[in-house]
C-alpha cells in the first residue's frame, strides 16, 4: 500500500495544521463575506421588481435604476392598453420621503420609500395588499415593511408587537398602519411603505400633475393576455409607444440594475477588489505555511531523491499537499462566514449568507486555485534538496 506522504506531511504536527486550517479559514472568510456583501446588494436592490406582478415593465427612456425618478406620462400606459395582446397596463408610484421620528431626545427625519398603486389593481406577489384592500382605500392608511430597520419606532413582530394601529408621521400628515408585510430593506432604502393612490397625492401633492393628479408614473406594469407571447407584444409596444419610455422583461429590468450597480457604480468594484485582496492573503499564508513543512522535511526529500525518486514525484505531494489544505480550511470558513452573515442580517435586515451555490462553487474554486499556486510557489525548495548534503 502506497504511503500517503502529502496527508503523513500535514498531520505529522497538528498544532501547526490547526494554524494553517486557521490561516486558510481566514481567508476563505473574507472571500465569502465580500461576495455576500456583493450578492446581498443585487438582490435587495431587485427585490421590489422581483415581486412585481408584470410581464412587461415600461419606464421613462431616461430611468437607469430604479432608485433614480425619471417619470413618464400615464397617457404611454393609455397607448399600450390599445395594443392586441396586452391585458392590462396599470400605474405604480415611488417616493423616498423623510419619515419623521419622535425619539426620547431628538426629533429626527429617517427616508422611508413610499410605494403607491390603486388598492384594486394586483401588482405585487405579496398577498398582504389583497388581505388589506379595503382598509387601504381609506385615507392616510399604510401597510409597513416589518423587515425595515428599527429607527423608525415601528414595533414588529421580530419585536414582539404588531405594526398595526401604529402611527408614522410623514410629509406634515400622519398615516395609520393597517398591517405589515415583508420586502426588505437595500442599499438605497431603510424601510418601506404601501399606501394607496389617493393617499399618495394627499401626502406629496408637490409630485401632482394631470387631470387627477396622478399623470406623472414612476413605474408602467403590464400583463399580456393569456397564451400570448410576451416578446411579440414587447416588440409591438416598442413600435406603438413613442421613444420617451423603453419597454422591458422583468429579467431585462433586473439586469439593467445589475449592470447599474455592478458596473457604473464603485460597489461592485470595491467587493471584487476585498475579494482580491482575501485571495492574495491567503495565498501569502498558504505559502509561508506550506514552506515551513518543506523546510522541516527537507532531509527527508533529500533521502527520497537519494532512493531515486523523481521530481514529479515531489510536485505531486507538494500540490497534494495544496489541495488538501484548501479543502480542510474551506469548511470552518464557510462556517465562520455565515455566523457572520447572520449577525449582519441581523442587525441591517440585508439577505446576507454564504449559503448560495454560486458563493460556495467561486470560493472553493479560489480557495483551491489560491492553495495551488502557493504550492507551485514552493516547490523550488523540494527541487533544492540535495542528497549530497545528507553525508556532509
Amino acid at each position: 500500500m502506497r504511503t500517503p506522504l502529502a496527508w503523513k506531511n500535514l498531520t505529522h504536527k497538528w498544532r501547526r495544521l490547526l494554524l494553517a486550517l486557521g490561516g486558510v479559514g481566514f481567508a476563505v472568510l473574507l472571500m465569502c463575506m465580500q461576495l455576500a456583501f456583493e450578492n446581498a446588494l443585487f438582490n435587495s436592490t431587485v427585490a421590489l421588481v422581483h415581486h412585481f406582478k408584470a410581464d412587461l415593465i415600461v419606464t421613462s427612456a431616461a430611468k437607469y435604476t430604479i432608485v433614480v425618478r425619471e417619470p413618464f406620462k400615464r397617457q404611454r400606459l393609455f397607448q399600450a392598453r390599445s395594443c392586441e395582446g396586452v391585458a392590462s397596463a396599470v400605474p405604480f408610484y415611488i417616493e423616498t420621503q423623510l419619515a419623521l421620528v419622535t425619539n426620547r431626545n431628538t426629533r429626527e427625519g429617517v427616508p422611508i420609500r413610499v410605494l403607491a398603486f390603486d388598492p384594486d389593481d394586483d401588482v405585487l406577489d405579496l398577498p398582504e395588499p389583497g388581505l388589506h384592500r379595503d382598509e387601504l382605500r381609506l385615507p392616510f392608511r399604510a401597510l409597513y415593511d416589518t423587515r425595515s430597520k428599527t429607527s423608525y419606532g415601528i414595533e414588529t413582530p421580530s419585536r414582539g408587537a404588531s405594526p398595526r394601529g401604529q402611527a408614522l408621521r410623514l410629509a406634515d400628515d400622519v398615516v395609520e398602519i393597517v398591517g405589515g408585510f415583508e420586502l426588505g430593506t437595500d442599499f438605497a432604502n431603510d424601510g418601506n411603505l404601501i399606501v394607496s393612490a389617493a393617499t399618495y397625492l394627499a401626502l406629496f401633492p408637490q409630485r401632482a400633475s394631470g387631470a387627477d393628479g396622478l399623470d406623472d408614473v414612476d413605474v408602467g406594469l403590464i400583463n399580456v393576455v393569456t397564451g400570448a407571447n410576451i416578446l411579440d407584444v414587447q416588440r409591438q409596444l416598442k413600435n406603438v409607444l413613442p421613444d420617451d419610455v423603453k419597454v422591458q422583461t422583468k429579467e431585462e429590468f433586473e439586469e439593467q440594475e445589475h449592470e447599474f450597480w455592478a458596473k457604473s457604480t464603485p460597489i461592485g468594484f470595491i467587493f471584487w477588489l476585498g475579494t482580491l485582496m482575501g485571495f492574495v492573503v491567503g495565498m501569502v499564508i498558504c505559502y509561508q505555511i506550506l514552506y515551513a513543512d518543506i523546510a522541516d522535511h527537507l532531509p527527508e526529500f533529500a533521502t527520497l531523491k537519494a532512493m531515486g525518486y523523481r521530481n514529479q514525484y515531489f510536485v505531486g505531494v507538494v500540490l497534494q499537499e495544496a489541495v488538501l489544505l484548501s479543502f480542510l480550511g474551506f469548511l470552518p470558513g464557510l462556517v465562520s462566514a455565515q455566523l457572520v452573515c447572520l449577525v449582519v442580517a441581523w442587525k441591517t435586515h440585508l439577505d446576507v449568507s454564504v449559503i448560495d451555490p454560486w458563493i460556495v462553487a467561486m470560493v472553493l474554486g479560489l480557495s483551491v486555485v489560491m492553495c495551488i499556486i502557493s504550492g507551485a510557489l514552493t516547490i523550488r525548495k523540494v527541487m533544492s534538496a540535495d542528497p549530497a548534503e545528507l553525508f556532509t
